[in-house]
């Protein structure tokens, strides 16, 4: 797609008619941006100020998922009552093509109906579209997601070209931008929720990468979002559900987590994002809520980790942004007085956070009933009180919202342009959203990611001559995917005519009884002469033996050798599992285990575009029959996995296949 069109369009698609504007601050361009910032922060009311510091989501109202603004009146008015700075969509809100682009359109218009003020400031619409296993538009492109990326030979371009596909789509829809992309270093086998969000556990080539990706996104005008500061990738917990916290040194994050922060600041950040992680080596010890117990707040609220360090260390001036307030990891945690989940409690979280030199709120709670909005009016009401009271400096907030209004300015949020008709929106978004091409892009950087690490008796590529195949998935589900595979590589020989294909699962996540290893399972192992069994490896439950994946897995092993037949693992998300079943005779990593329920031949809304697929598992199976020649390489050292006396598993202190190792044919 030209650059220039989609530039232009993301322009278009957030651009407000701001006739108020105009006159407050001169929109001829005959003021500078600061003079232009400057003069508007000077007319806003308090409110005004501290309203434009918040995010709030709209994920649901009266517990109807809120799709099309003009069916949920209260909500629409609950939206206007403050000049917010933005609205972040998630799953929930997304549909479809042509109905995400009229409720982004929608949600425009209706804050250019906010009364009683003297300025209407457009939205920022940020959205978690990282690519890989963290999507939110299903009807658009997934693509292979960072790790994959790091998996290949060209994996620069390929960033560059994931940030511009997925920028294309945000900006054709008419978000204006991407909470990605993700620069957190890979260096912990246990981490649970950050995996092949990464591009891999060198600092440097994930700063590389991420700076890449942060251009793709720019080609269209998209606002790029680095996350999370200081870094969550050295963690074993995951802080949507609890306080990770990581015991190393300034001058060890230095080394490594801070690494592609300190290069996304060189290159031009505009938006970071913060982790609520402690870093108890590091900050300093604090008083918690009750007023007794001792700890250390998560580096969302730490002055040491926003100011001092990353501010005035490292340099930065752009926009700060929280993680979402509502995480466990700082909601739950009884870090301020007042009862956990109530305004008290949030205004005092957001005291610290403001003070600790963040400018954006995201998401202190959803608005999805009367009662969050009479909790938005304590709150900001609160937050205004703790300023006139000198608990926040009036400063503070000045230096925040002009932050984020120099931003909003420089991406054009202010020029005089009318809003664009809806429908040509649509229309527009129609070529754009996944197309054809983008998800030919897709394709050809999954089969260039997949990655064989063990090939034993050169069992790989698998011989058309092979007369029964069976493919053990992890999920039910996930066999709209893999039968998709196996017809494509029948229709192109790859997999012989008469060849048997089989296939089945070992786990099923809606039974009592989890581990799905049947009967009928262990009879189509015994007949097969290839078994390719499929497994999700995410933090430390992979070394769980009593976990359903484990028993299924290391029993289809046993049986496909008692059997003398060949057994292939297929790691469809990340690739330490090479390691726990290192004993299947081939390997291959897929880096992404995602949306294999959903049909590859699934259109979009209009028809014309196909929906968020997984291409990394349909090219790892191209690649197992020899339709793709495997050529990737590890993006992250694989650690061996010891046997303790009690028959438990834990990784060990060195590698079984080092970072840039992959097998090719």
């Amino acid at each position: 797609m030209n650059f220039r069109f989609a530039k232009l369009l993301s322009i278009a698609l957030v651009l407000t008619m701001l006739t108020a504007t105009c006159a407050l601050t001169g929109c001829a361009s005959d003021q500078s941006p600061e003079a232009q910032v400057s003069k508007i922060v000077s007319k806003m009311t308090l409110d005004e100020k501290i309203s434009q510091m918040i995010i709030p989501a709209i994920r649901t109202w009266n517990e109807e998922n809120v799709t099309d603004l003009s069916a949920v009146p209260e909500l629409s008015k609950a939206l206007r009552r403050h000049q917010y700075g933005g609205v972040i969509l998630f799953g929930s809100n997304i549909t479809g093509n042509a109905q995400v682009t009229r409720l982004l359109h929608d949600l425009q218009e209706n804050n250019r109906m906010i009364e009683n003020t003297s300025i209407h400031i457009p939205y920022l619409t940020p959205v978690d579209e990282e690519g890989g296993i963290v999507v939110r538009l299903t009807s658009g492109t997934r693509m292979t997601g960072n790790m994959a990326i790091g998996a290949t030979e060209d994996a620069e371009g390929n960033a560059l070209k994931t940030g511009t596909i997925l920028g294309e789509e945000l900006a054709a829809l008419g978000f204006n931008a991407d909470f990605a992309p993700d620069i957190d270093v890979n260096n912990n086998p246990n981490n649970p929720v950050i995996g092949t969000r990464s591009f891999s556990d060198d600092p440097a080539l994930v700063a590389k990468l991420g700076t890449a990706y942060t251009k793709g996104l720019s080609n269209s005008h998209i606002i790029a979002t680095y996350k999370h500061f200081p870094g969550h990738g050295d963690t074993g917990v995951d802080s949507h559900i609890g306080t990770p916290s990581v015991e190393k040194t300034y001058d060890e994050i230095k080394e490594t987590e801070l690494v592609p922060f300190k290069s996304a600041i060189e290159n031009g950040a505009e938006m970071i994002m913060t982790a609520h992680i402690t870093y108890p080596l590091i900050d300093e010890e604090k008083t918690f809520g009750d007023g007794v117990t001792r700890g250390f707040y998560p580096a969302t609220m730490s002055k040491k980790m926003i100011t001092d360090i990353l501010r005035t260390d490292m340099g930065y001036n752009g926009v700060v942004v929280t993680d979402a307030l509502e995480m466990d990891a700082i909601d739950e945690a009884g870090l301020v007085p007042g009862e956990k989940g109530s305004a008290e409690y949030s205004i005092n979280i957001a005291k610290e956070v403001i003070n600790s030199g963040v400018d954006l709120l995201l998401l202190p709670r959803d608005i999805t009933d009367p009662e969050a909005v009479s909790f938005y009016e304590e709150y900001i009401s609160g937050i205004a009180s703790k300023v006139k009271s000198g608990e926040i400096d009036k400063k503070r907030i000045d230096e925040s919202v002009k932050r984020i209004l120099t931003l909003k300015v420089k991406y054009g949020f202010l020029d005089n342009t009318a809003n664009p008709d809806v429908e040509q929106r649509i229309a527009d978004s129609t070529a754009i959203v996944g197309s054809s091409s983008h998800h030919e892009a897709e394709m050809t950087m999954a089969k260039e990611a997949i990655t064989v690490v063990k090939n034993e008796d050169t069992v790989l590529p698998v011989s058309s001559d092979a007369k029964e195949i069976f493919i053990l998935g992890r999920l039910n589900s996930d066999s709209a995917t893999l039968q998709y595979a196996v017809d494509k590589l029948k229709e192109g020989s790859y997999i012989g005519y008469d060849t048997t294909v089989n296939i089945d699962y070992y786990y099923d996540s809606s039974a009592d009884v989890k581990l799905h290893y049947t009967d009928e399972v262990k009879e189509k192992i015994s007949n097969a002469d290839i078994v390719i069994g499929f497994s999700y490896a995410s933090g430390s439950s992979a070394l769980d033996i009593e976990s359903p994946q484990y028993i299924g897995l290391r029993s289809a092993i046993d049986d496909t050798h008692a059997a003398e037949g060949k057994f292939i693992l297929v790691s469809q998300n990340l690739p330490y599992d090479a390691a726990i079943f290192n004993d299947a005779d081939a390997i291959v990593l897929a880096y992404m285990g995602s949306a294999l329920g959903t049909d590859p031949t699934d259109k979009t809304d209009s028809g014309s575009g196909s929906k968020a697929t997984n291409a990394n598992i349909v090219a790892a199976i191209d690649t197992i029959f020899g339709e793709n020649n495997a050529k990737g390489h590890l993006p992250v050292n694989v650690p061996e996995v010891i046997k303790n006396s009690d028959g438990t598993l834990n990784y060990g202190s060195n590698y079984l296949y080092e970072r840039g190792f992959g097998i090719t044919y």
